[in-house]
């Protein structure tokens, strides 16, 4: 039986975005782990989701689209720097948010969301800026029309525009998370 006309280009799109992902993230924990920071890509994202506000592990887990057994380590380790605490739910015992502490929030400000030394933002830029606004606008496209894709797509403008139309000072609160 044929395969139908897209399926070897929709096998090779899922590839390529996995590998575009984890290659963007290995150079994001090369960056984080041997910096000054010690922490991991996924720790810095966690930290930078609790900079806007709180969450339990399995709200994370959802956001971050990983099986909470995975975060409790990323987690404990975040806890044991003293970059979060846990807390308590006094309507809910069973429920633990999370939350930034100040020498996380401190851990943030050190580092930018994006930079000229980041690999990814070299090639992007290698790409020019046609190229990657035609990228950006088809891969917006894809998302949209999936589940919660246009209600994710806003949530993602709503910050990039606060961030890049609005640079905080080191002295004001961190960017929002992209």
């Amino acid at each position: 039986m044929p395969l139908p006309p897209l399926y070897g280009a929709t096998i090779e799109l899922r590839i390529l975005m996995a590998m575009i992902a984890r290659l963007a993230m290995r150079h994001h924990d090369e960056h984080f782990g041997t910096g000054s920071l010690g922490i991991s890509g996924l720790q810095y994202g966690i930290l930078r989701v609790l900079s806007l506000q709180s969450f339990t592990l399995s709200e994370l887990s959802k956001k971050f689209m990983l099986d909470p057994s995975t975060l409790v380590p990323v987690v404990d380790a975040l806890e044991g720097k003293g970059l979060v605490r846990r807390g308590k739910d006094p309507n809910d015992r069973r429920r633990a948010p999370l939350s930034i502490t100040e020498s996380g929030t401190a851990t943030l400000n050190h580092v930018p969301l994006s930079h000229e030394d980041d690999l990814f933002y070299q090639r992007v830029a290698v790409m020019g800026e046609e190229k990657i606004h035609r990228l950006v606008a088809l891969l917006r496209e894809l998302i949209n029309g999936m589940p919660d894709g246009e209600a994710m797509l806003e949530e993602i403008s709503t910050r990039i525009h606060a961030y890049t139309c609005e640079q905080p000072s080191e002295e004001e609160a961190d960017p929002p998370i992209i």
